[in-house]
């Protein structure tokens, strides 16, 4: 099966060209798989699991990894702290927060189907007796189960703030196609700034650095060392507090260049017919049905009259500007400042939207 990553800074439309390919007849819609797979390293959890495991891993040993709950994302579920990625039917599936969810249930599953309960009985019965392998084989083949099982041919998989990983994807998925998707840097500066993950992972930095230890110290250290930083680094969260904390708006501006900058050197290295951009200002205007057509043509698959017809029903053309035209003259000014590197490595990359991309960005 053919098998595509949607790559972003996270906060930049992803999600809702996530759900526009799941509603292709042809495409299975992978969302958030590898967020799953970091979330606990990064707000705190205790399996000690990475991004990409290293060497092979059995049937079972991959089940333990997706198949079994996360305590600090049932933690932020009962806290009510979810967010609109995490869709399992709380409080009325068979899984409960109080005595754990599985991993693949919170992200995964229930953006594929309306009973993730059942598709999950389905992984549980074949996915612990697969044989040893390397861990890249073992996820291409639960993409390749779950698509068998809803009848598509077409895997894409996407997570937030993936253009870190670009490399490791790469490197783990080397036949993958890429999709580069990407926003204005202030829209989505701004947007990250409201965003409940991001401001604790920025507040986790601001205070990791005021203490002195790593920045990636466990959140129970630096709550030690700054007992202030208490319900804002690690759970139980305090919403009001993290929400309230003052970070200026550069520090994420700062992070969306860094994304972008990095994730476009890491593209840019890959040979040129193997990945692609679109830009999710062209999704909400007339743009739209030329950009998912060719988006369709580059990961394999047909854009047919009626797919086209759904996207422009999930498109909320309102949202393009409106948060940065409430910003004061300064604010919008020195936001703007800090978006200029990754403003100016995506200006460099030659060629159309969704069309294969060329040039090296300014480092």
């Amino acid at each position: 099966m053919k098998l595509a990553f949607v790559v972003s800074t996270g906060r930049c439309g992803s999600t809702m060209l996530s759900r526009i390919l799941h509603q292709h007849p042809g495409v299975l819609s992978v969302n958030e798989f590898f967020t799953s797979l970091r979330i606990t390293d990064l707000f705190g959890g205790t399996r000690g699991y990475s991004y990409f495991p290293d060497g092979e891993m059995d049937g079972r040993e991959l089940w333990q990894l997706v198949g079994t709950p996360v305590p600090v994302i049932d933690t932020i579920v009962r806290d009510g702290l979810k967010i609109p990625e995490m869709r399992y039917p709380y409080g009325r599936g068979r899984f409960d927060p109080v005595t754990g969810i599985p991993l693949l249930c919170h992200f995964v599953l229930p953006a594929l189907t309306d009973d993730p309960d059942r598709l999950f009985d389905k992984l549980a019965a074949k996915v612990p007796s697969w044989p040893r392998r390397p861990a890249a084989r073992q996820y291409s083949a639960l993409f390749a189960l779950l698509a068998d099982a809803l009848g598509r041919r077409v895997i894409v998989e996407r997570s937030g703030g993936s253009m870190y990983k670009v490399r490791q994807l790469r490197r783990a998925f080397p036949e993958a196609r890429f999709v580069h998707m990407y926003r204005s840097g202030t829209d989505t500066a701004l947007s990250l700034s409201r965003y409940l993950p991001a401001r604790i992972l920025a507040i986790t930095a601001i205070a990791a650095a005021e203490a002195r230890l790593p920045r990636r110290s466990p959140p129970e250290a630096i709550e030690a060392a700054l007992p202030r930083f208490k319900g804002m680094v690690a759970p139980p969260y305090d919403v009001e507090r993290i929400m309230a904390y003052p970070i200026p708006l550069g520090v994420f501006g700062q992070t969306w260049s860094g994304m972008t900058c990095t994730g476009l050197i890491a593209l840019q290295r890959l040979p040129a017919d193997s990945w692609a951009s679109i830009r999710y200002e062209d999704l909400l205007g007339p743009g739209l049905e030329p950009e998912l057509t060719r988006l369709a043509e580059f990961i394999g698959v047909t854009a047919p009259a009626q797919w086209l017809g759904s996207a422009r029903s999930m498109v909320d053309r309102s949202r393009a500007g409106s948060a940065r035209a409430q910003l004061a003259p300064e604010s919008l000014a020195a936001l703007r400042a800090a978006c200029d590197r990754g403003e100016q490595a995506i200006a460099a990359m030659a060629g159309g939207q969704c069309r294969p991309a060329r040039g090296e960005p300014d480092e």
